[in-house]
């Protein structure tokens, strides 16, 4: 993997080091939920005496998230507006339980982030291609005895084995919080 210092569209990740998260919503089809072939399409992960929340979205262009801070008195109304349980064949909020891959995060604390940005430009299959800036590949979260990778799937998707290898691993640049002394 290509690391490289964290000096682009992610850097403001690095003040998530030493955070423990304490709660993640998942926003899901509202009609069973399991049974639905696309994946949750937005994560809402609030941390412990952190007055910001991170928002990762998915099913943008089957390709890349977006992922967002924004300051936690706006929890309470993204929870709401994306809370609409009763209407037939939209989305709502659930909670995120600790059994559930993603919700291995809770109650640990991040030590590093990486997470990949497209390079300026790549080739697939002879095609050239030019580079997504404004979004990201892939996020992967890095706990004492945890590694969750979140990456874009027909929705978010989510993996714990810590060696996942993401698809088209040539077209970004992997980035780190990681501090280098």
């Amino acid at each position: 993997m290509n690391f490289q210092l964290n000096q682009n569209l992610g850097s403001w990740l690095a003040s998530l080091n030493g955070k423990t998260v304490s709660k993640i919503y998942q926003v899901d089809y509202n009609e069973k939920r399991y049974e639905d072939d696309y994946l949750p399409w937005l994560f809402l992960i609030t941390f412990a005496n952190h007055d910001q929340f991170l928002q990762i979205e998915g099913d943008l262009d089957a390709e890349h998230i977006k992922i967002d801070l924004f300051e936690i008195g706006l929890l309470e109304s993204r929870l709401h507006d994306y809370n609409l349980a009763e209407e037939p064949h939209l989305w709502e909020v659930y909670p995120t339980a600790k059994d559930e891959t993603l919700g291995q995060l809770i109650d640990k604390q991040i030590e590093r982030i990486e997470y990949g940005i497209d390079k300026d430009e790549y080739e697939i299959s002879g095609a050239f291609m030019r580079g997504e800036k404004d979004v990201f590949t892939f996020i992967r979260f890095h706990c004492v005895n945890t590694t969750i990778t979140i990456f874009e799937a027909m929705g978010l998707g989510v993996s714990d084995d810590p060696s996942y290898e993401l698809s088209f691993k040539d077209s970004f640049d992997t980035f780190s919080t990681r501090q280098h002394f």
